[in-house]
């Protein structure tokens, strides 16, 4: 009975991370950004932009090995925009995300590959990186442990962004369930590309933001004798709670 709700409470948010993310399921995020943007909240978008860029990079300690895969579709989300940022909170967004499409392979030495993107609401997202399996082991009760990089570029009409983030993994496996974590911090920088109506002033304005980055959540594999996952996580992000999530196959 327990193993059975915990299957459905991880379900749960696993889909709502993916789907809070989803542009079906809310506004234009980031249209009031020129009307709205002024020098004080430059930086707490940029904190909040990153935090989504770097969700849902991993959800194992395990590498892939050479010639596996996994593809899936990952998505991250914040709570809420943290307080000052106004470019998000007067637009009358309450829960920001972004969903996406990643593609992993294995590589030789115990090195991961992957590729994510996605286009909508005028944004262009781009982005990838590098696993490097420093332990590792797939019998059950043990534990193993990746390094992984990451780096993403966002094109707008009115701001472009880039982001690299790093991370340590940690995953303890149980059968058909993994249990991981991970630290790390991410790196933004957000170029303003438009004259903004409220402050004239920050056309071509520049702002690079630090922010830590702690996860921990779980991955299953719900079907016996299957290669289909669902992961779900929570993520504190420079101070701002979220979640991540996705689903997908991994062999």
């Amino acid at each position: 009975m327990r193993t059975g709700l915990f299957k459905k409470v991880l379900i749960t948010q696993a889909l709502f991370a993916v789907f809070a993310a989803c542009p079906v399921f809310c506004m234009d995020q980031f249209g009031g950004f020129k009307a709205l943007a002024d020098s004080g909240s430059l930086k707490p978008f940029a904190w909040d932009l990153g935090s989504i860029l770097g969700a849902a990079t991993f959800h194992n300690g395990r590498s892939l090995g050479f010639k596996g895969f996994d593809v899936g579709v990952r998505g991250g989300s914040l709570l809420r925009p943290r307080g000052g940022d106004r470019i998000l909170r007067d637009n009358g967004v309450t829960t920001v995300g972004m969903p996406w499409v990643q593609a992993e392979s294995g590589l030789p030495l115990g090195v991961d590959g992957y590729i994510r993107g996605i286009s909508y609401q005028g944004v262009t997202i781009a982005g990838g990186g590098l696993r490097y399996g420093i332990h590792q082991s797939d019998k059950v009760k043990t534990f193993s442990f990746l390094a992984a990089a990451s780096a993403h570029s966002v094109a707008h009409r009115y701001f472009s962004a880039s982001h690299q983030g790093l991370n340590v993994i940690s995953s303890y496996l149980l059968k058909r369930m993994t249990a991981y974590m991970g630290a790390g911090a991410d790196r933004t920088r957000l170029v303003v590309r438009c004259i903004p109506d409220s402050d004239a002033t920050q056309e071509a304005k520049v702002v690079t933001v630090w922010g830590s980055r702690f996860t921990a959540g779980v991955s299953v594999i719900p079907f016996p004798k299957d290669y289909f996952y669902m992961h779900g996580a929570y993520t504190l992000t420079a101070g701002n709670s979220g979640f991540e999530g996705g689903f997908g196959i991994r062999y």
